[in-house]
């Protein structure tokens, strides 16, 4: 398989103007499951400075025709050559070919639903797989006007990026004809075909000021065993208030004329913003009414996707290399959507304690880059869609903003669509429209924050007088690091009274070398001062990319009182504070845990007691053996407790909470818990007879049978993962069968992996035989699916009382990077960033586990 490179791209790009391709698809067949491969024809209409060059096509070549002529064909390595091409005027090619139903979420999946039998088609490329489902030149600065015809069954529903112009009857089938499109990259192109429900959302009318108004088609779709489970007014609600805000900080019209959202199954993403036809994870549907916080996650992706629709579909990186440039600020820009257009105020406020705290850890690792990042060729790329180029980015964007102004940023931005519209661009074109919006000189700005790695670490220091006015206040970056960034900051001071933390200080700052005072003008310079200063936040609001440290005195007060902050925003930055401290060993996990679990029962925004959970089952971790034991049961114990919450939302996710604790921990009412639990057919009801499946108090009939009472998709998976959980040796390698078996679906594996996970039987062997078949498993799957097998080997928590998951692992990991120094570059980064996770929580696990 060759792997195209950034050279390769821009040479073909430079020497190669696309104009049109047509794609014709054969479906009709896909409805039968003996019936592996389809027949599609891409035509293409371009202009070549250069007599040779090649095509993308990962799948079988039956015919190339250049100006009708047909050609002997030369292909290899998923590279179809292009020879003897007459130059400099219109040429007309056609490629007839057979490709390959996908099962691994890239290329043209397909599912078949154990349900009900129907089947579903979804498509998926991101950022170079769209030569998986049809013949093309498969990088993102060859953009043209796209085509599409679709032959499929009778009664099939089909969707792509164009609108649809005719379905006429044909032999065995319905011919479906769309609009060509407006330029488009191939990653961003889309088929959607089979029996979905459909529901028609009506039409969004409006548009940029001072223009024509415009009406867009609304439509949302799913599997029809999931119809009644999509809260649909919800969704819509989301897509009309984003489509409102985008238009008016954009101001540029909706190019794309329909807006289909459709959520799909076995999908290796949160969701991928095809123009028109956007599609989503399953996942955010639920047959359980979603709580608040899942509803907000939800939105977020939503506004997310919506924000492509400019950034990345109308303006496209040229390489991969700029990824940023779209995903950096659909992250930051779906927050703020939301904070500002929705019900879902405090997203942004989530994004502080959640996304935000990916983008630490990531920065933190070996791994470690730059926004802008180096990308030498498409399989680096696929791994580049991590920590940095989402959240860190996002989280830079903010404080762009803060240091140019809101104003200046969007006038910039507006300029940037105005220049660029349907073309490609590149870091500079973007900058140069900044800095014209800003009238400033942003490239030493840029130099600091976009082409350095590592965050910056911020801690104050003071002095106090006699009488308690405080002196010398000073806020520093402390980061090993000769790296030196400008901020725009706010620091504040909170005094803890009878009704609870009161701000009694604020400075707002800039920061342009290493230090800067916090309170030049001597608001603190006064008798009493530091009574006041019982909690002090380094980076309130969030507007800066820091880890900032709590001095001893805002710590202890953080960890008892910061649930009395009236600021959501002012909580969130403290939580992630601790969580920092509780990574680098400076805060006893036990501690935070002990804190989150309090706070979280009266923490009053939902999406921040959902978070507060999930940080208590990761701090888990930080924990040895016997420490981590005794933490689990005091956490379960609270969990079973509230999982009987009078409010709904809160109670579901104390029950998840507990069935999560439950399947390694004993307490009293935990197994009757449990079965009361599994007597649903929903998810939840599935995580718990998975938690009864790992403490060996079902077996593999029972759980046979209870799939069997509604054998759902998701029953499917849920199952799975719950035979691999049972502690026997019979199951456990029945796992290992199905993760290493020819042709396993991409959920599956993950199941199976995360069963052996959960399982009370540890078995250490099956680490060693993945990284035994682990090259070759990555050179003959996907990357998607190699990436779920490096994170699914080894994600049982690292211990260091216990040596099979502690010193032999990383012995293990260490011993295969030393003989394996040739493998492929992203595989390698992969089990880098495996080791150093485990190091991490070994090296805390030991600074606690001390006498």
């Amino acid at each position: 398989m060759g792997v195209l490179t950034r050279d390769e791209a821009r040479e073909r790009s430079e020497t190669i103007t696309l104009e049109s391709v047509r794609v014709h698809i054969d479906l009709r067949d896909a409805h039968t499951n003996t019936v592996n491969d389809y027949p599609v024809r891409s035509s293409f209409t371009l202009r070549s400075r250069t007599p040779q060059t090649f095509l993308d096509l990962a799948g079988q070549v039956l015919a190339l025709k250049i100006d009708g002529t047909p050609r002997p064909l030369l292909f290899e390595g998923e590279r179809l050559t292009l020879s003897d091409l007459p130059l400099d005027r219109d040429v007309c090619i056609e490629v007839e070919a057979r490709c390959t139903y996908s099962h691994s979420g890239e290329g043209l999946h397909r599912y078949v639903d154990p349900e009900d039998g129907r089947v579903y088609l979804y498509t998926q490329f991101e950022p170079n797989d769209a030569h998986r489902a049809w013949p093309c030149f498969d990088q993102p600065d060859m953009k043209a006007r796209w085509s599409f015809t679709v032959d499929a069954p009778q009664g099939w529903v089909v969707a792509s990026n164009g609108e649809e112009l005719s379905s006429i009857p044909i032999d065995g089938g319905v011919r479906h004809e769309f609009s060509p499109t407006p330029p488009l990259s191939s990653y961003v192109t889309a088929i959607v075909a089979g029996e979905w429900a459909v529901v028609d959302g009506g039409a969004w009318r409006g548009g940029v000021d001072g223009e024509t108004e415009i009406e867009i088609p609304l439509r949302l779709m799913c599997r029809a065993a999931l119809a009644s489970s999509m809260d649909c007014a919800d969704i819509l609600q989301v897509t009309r208030a984003g489509l409102d805000f985008y238009h008016c900080a954009y101001g540029f019209t909706y190019p794309w004329g329909t807006y289909d959202q459709i959520f799909v199954p076995e999908y290796n993403l949160g969701a991928m913003e095809n123009p028109g036809c956007v599609t989503f994870n399953e996942n955010y549907l639920s047959r359980e009414t979603p709580t608040f916080a899942e509803r907000q996650r939800r939105a977020n992706t939503i506004l997310h996707e919506m924000c492509h629709m400019w950034f990345g579909d109308l303006v496209t990186p040229r390489w991969w290399d700029d990824l940023w440039l779209k995903e950096s600020f659909a992250e930051n820009q779906g927050a703020i959507a939301a904070a500002r257009s929705t019900v879902y105020a405090g997203e942004r406020a989530a994004f502080a304690v959640g996304r935000k705290i990916w983008a630490y850890e990531q920065d933190q690792m070996p791994t470690t880059h730059p926004i802008a990042a180096d990308i030498p060729d498409v399989g680096a790329a696929k791994t580049n869609f991590d920590g940095i180029t989402y959240a860190k980015g996002a989280a830079v964007l903010d404080q762009l903003v803060a240091w140019v102004g809101e104003d200046a940023f969007f006038a910039g931005v507006r300029l940037y669509f105005r220049r660029y519209a349907f073309s490609c661009a590149t870091f500079t074109d973007l900058l140069d429209c900044l800095s014209e919006a800003a009238q400033l000189d942003l490239s030493p700005w840029v130099d600091a924050w976009l082409k350095t790695s590592g965050p910056s670490l911020l801690e104050a220091s003071w002095n106090t007088d006699p009488s308690g006015a405080i002196t010398d206040f000073t806020l520093e970056d402390t980061a090993d690091s000769s790296v030196t960034r400008p901020h725009r900051l706010l620091v504040t001071g909170w005094t803890l009274t009878s009704t609870g933390l009161q701000r009694r200080f604020l400075s707002d700052l800039r920061m342009e070398g290493r230090c800067a005072l916090v309170d030049p003008e001597g608001q603190l310079q006064r008798p009493g001062a530091d009574t006041e200063l019982d909690l002090l936040v380094l980076n309130d609001n969030d507007l800066t990319y820091a880890i900032s440290r709590l001095d001893s005195r805002s710590r202890d007060t953080a960890l008892a009182h910061i649930g009395s902050c009236p600021e959501l925003m002012t909580r969130c930055v403290v939580w992630a504070c601790l969580w920092n401290a509780v990574r680098d060993g400076l805060l006893h996990p036990s501690s935070f845990i002990s804190s989150a679990l309090i706070h979280a029962e009266t923490e009053n925004d939902d999406a921040l007691a959902a978070r507060l959970l999930v940080m208590v089952r990761e701090a888990l971790g930080f924990l040895n053996g016997a420490t981590r034991s005794h933490d689990k049961e005091k956490a379960l114990i609270c969990a079973l407790r509230l999982s009987g919450n009078d409010e709904l939302d809160r109670a579901r996710a104390w029950k998840r909470f507990a069935i999560d604790l439950a399947s390694s921990t004993q307490v009293e009412g935990v197994r009757e818990f449990l079965e009361e639990t599994a007597v649903a057919h929903t998810q939840t009801g599935w995580c718990a007879r998975g938690a009864l499946a790992a403490r060996g108090e079902v077996d593999e009939a029972w759980l046979v049978e209870r799939f069997d009472d509604l054998p759902s998709g998701e029953a499917a998976r849920a199952l799975i993962r719950a035979q691999a959980a049972l502690p026997s040796r019979q199951s456990h390698k029945k796992a290992w069968a199905l993760i290493t078996a020819p042709g396993t679906v991409n959920d599956h594996l993950s199941a199976a992996f995360e069963g052996l996970a959960i399982s009370n039987m540890v078995d250490s062997r099956y680490e060693d035989l993945a990284l035994e078949i682990l090259e070759e498993f990555w050179n003959t799957h996907t990357i998607g699916l190699g990436m779920r097998f490096v994170t699914g080997a080894f994600l049982r928590p690292a211990d260091i009382d216990d040596p099979h998951i502690s010193t032999h692992r990383i012995a293990s990991l260490r011993s295969w990077l030393d003989t394996h120094p040739n493998a492929p570059a992203p595989l390698r980064r992969l089990i880098v960033e495996t080791l150093d996770i485990n190091e991490r929580h070994l090296r805390v696990q030991s600074l606690w586990a001390r006498p």
